[in-house]
């Protein structure tokens, strides 16, 4: 086997959902998780953060390992798997919304297809919409790997053993964002659970509905069209209930002039102006949440935020 150089992957964090789309749409924000890896004999997928010190979570539960691993048992089963050392540079928050473990996912199929090119070329190498497809069905779902992996906007369909079928899109620059994350942890697979098994017809309807808002924001990019298309009736209700410490920010958001969506599960909540208008808008956000916040003693972090355009960023040395 050939001898393998360091590889760094720079992985952007993503909300999924944006309102209506659940477990369809995301988009890349510029907030990061960055990955290192290097193969020296003695390897033995050692896992660090940057400084050398102890991950925040059980080495079983990491998914760079999980899926890097995985991507071999799928494409290249006979081979020896390389082993790395990894150090790992962490800007996402553990289950914050952001999606922490998509960037993980990510940089771990990521990896073996680089792998795979550089040390064995003599196999057959998957094709780029192979790769797109084995990375979508990983999580069960592509809103937040694909725009993890692509960049940009993404609207992304893989169903029921279906090719994958997705569009992507540069997020309009007429809109500012702002990104609003509580410091308490939301579990995704605890948070599916509170989710009906049955929607109502007339809620189907209004999600489907909010769908074509959406295509109708991109295509015209008006404030107006956005704040219509933020709207869901399949996720939102049953993730910010009364008793959630987002319930009274989002109540207080909807008479001024933002757009609102929970960041995935949550708790992280994107919040959406118009550009010209995003400094002014800035001071009235900063002044409501912390007065909310106060009160309910629960730390946070807000700042604005932009779309991420490049998606993921591999280099190799």
């Amino acid at each position: 086997m050939p001898s393998i150089p360091k590889i760094t992957i720079k992985v952007p964090g993503t909300s999924a959902n944006l309102g209506p789309g659940f477990d369809l749409m995301g988009m890349a924000l510029k907030i990061y998780n960055q990955f290192e890896f290097q193969f020296p004999s003695q390897a033995n997928f050692q896992s660090t953060n940057h400084k050398g010190e102890s991950l925040p979570f059980a080495p079983e539960d990491d998914l760079v390992q999980v899926a890097y691993q995985s991507y071999f048992r799928a494409f290249l089963p006979e081979v020896e798997i390389p082993k790395y050392v990894c150090k790992m540079w962490i800007g996402l928050p553990l289950k914050g919304g952001l999606g922490s473990s998509a960037s993980a996912i990510v940089a771990g199929l990521s990896l073996a297809r680089r792998v795979h090119t550089l040390a064995f070329s003599n196999e057959r190498q998957i094709t780029d919409s192979e790769f797109l497809q084995f990375l979508a069905e990983w999580e069960g779902h592509p809103d937040n790997t694909l725009p993890a992996y692509l960049g940009g906007f993404v609207f992304a369909t893989s169903c029921q053993g279906e090719p994958l079928r997705y569009f992507r899109k540069k997020f309009p620059a007429s809109i500012a964002l702002f990104l609003l994350t509580p410091e308490y942890t939301v579990s995704t697979e605890e948070s599916r659970k509170t989710l009906p098994g049955l929607y109502p017809t007339k809620d189907v309807i209004f999600n489907l509905s909010r769908l074509g808002s959406w295509l109708y924001f991109l295509e015209k990019r008006r404030f107006s069209d956005l704040k219509n298309a933020l709207q869901d009736k399949l996720h939102t209700p049953y993730r910010i209930t009364e008793s959630s410490p987002l319930f009274q920010i989002t109540e207080k958001l909807d008479p001024h002039k933002f757009g609102h969506c929970l960041s995935g599960s949550g708790p992280s909540l994107l919040i959406f102006t118009e550009r010209k208008n995003a400094d002014k808008y800035k001071s009235i956000l900063e002044n409501l949440i912390a007065e909310e916040f106060k009160k309910q003693n629960i730390p946070y972090q807000f700042k604005r935020i932009q779309t991420d355009h490049l998606g993921t960023i591999i280099k190799q040395s």
